[in-house]
């Protein structure tokens, strides 16, 4: 009897230390294992590369049909971002989930030159070359980077990788002082080219009317503009990062991980 009720206290104890209680401290995931799901997604999916073989083709038709209505004076050209949309930089993404601190180590990466061309990218860059459209790269990369970039594209087998068919963001006078708008790029490209085609993975690849996204992220220029997209806008699928990720954190810096964490719920609609 007596061991029985000891049995029955040690028991009691084992279960009270087991019990969370109210000074318990959860500890908050790193902020970039956001990242695993969209990286392996993005790695994974044989949804991310229908897509891109989707978007691909679409501007392949769009392209033909440039072709057959061309009465342009200018040669016809088109404009393309580099990552994301040609070149696949996920692998850089994927060391951010275990080593959030390592944003300059991107310098890195791209020094290696070793960026896979992305689902259709290339064929399509080769086609577009064949029926005598030129390709221009107007990329957020910086100037310094401007060596490796073009030594990736054309390892990769990319056409047209030449310094005059890349436009970085440091190229100021493309950009009237805004390097990470694209707006002068885009201008500079249209002097002696009609453009007839964009494609990109950021919203900003298309037109400046989407660089405000103060008003529901973007949306609204988005309803305005909706008959461009699939005709001259062609946009390919990034769910690692963005322009679309300030809105969520209300243009605000240096948030910890719990007030992220907070905001980002707050946007999620519930039932």
């Amino acid at each position: 009897m007596k061991s029985t009720f000891y049995s029955i206290v040690l028991a009691s104890l084992l279960m009270l230390s087991c019990k969370p209680t109210q000074n318990t401290v959860v500890t908050a995931p790193p902020s970039h294992d956001k990242l695993l799901m969209s990286v392996a997604w993005y790695q994974n999916s044989a949804e991310m590369m229908a897509l891109y073989y989707q978007g691909f083709n679409l501007a392949t038709q769009r392209l033909d049909e440039a072709i057959k209505a061309d009465n342009q004076s200018k040669p016809l050209a088109m404009v393309v971002d580099i990552d994301e949309t040609m070149l696949d930089n996920s692998p850089f993404e994927a060391s951010l989930i275990n080593n959030a601190d390592n944003l300059s180590g991107w310098y890195n990466w791209t020094s290696k030159a070793s960026a896979l061309a992305l689902p259709g990218s290339l064929s399509f860059a080769e086609y577009a070359q064949s029926k005598g459209v030129e390709i221009f790269y107007i990329s957020n990369r910086d100037d310094n980077e401007r060596d490796v970039t073009l030594k990736n594209l054309a390892d990769a087998g990319f056409p047209y990788a030449t310094d005059d068919h890349l436009l970085t963001k440091s190229d100021l006078s493309y950009s009237s002082g805004n390097t990470s708008s694209k707006v002068g790029r885009r201008a500079k490209v249209s002097e002696n080219h009609e453009i007839v085609l964009l494609i990109g993975d950021n919203l900003n690849d298309f037109s400046e009317v989407f660089e405000d996204r103060s008003i529901n992220n973007g949306k609204e220029a988005v309803l305005k503009n909706m008959d461009q997209f699939g005709k001259k806008f062609i946009v390919l699928p990034n769910p690692m990062y963005g322009a679309w990720e300030k809105p969520l954190y209300d243009y605000r810096d240096g948030l910890d991980d719990a007030a992220k964490s907070k905001l980002l719920k707050s946007k999620l609609r519930n039932e």
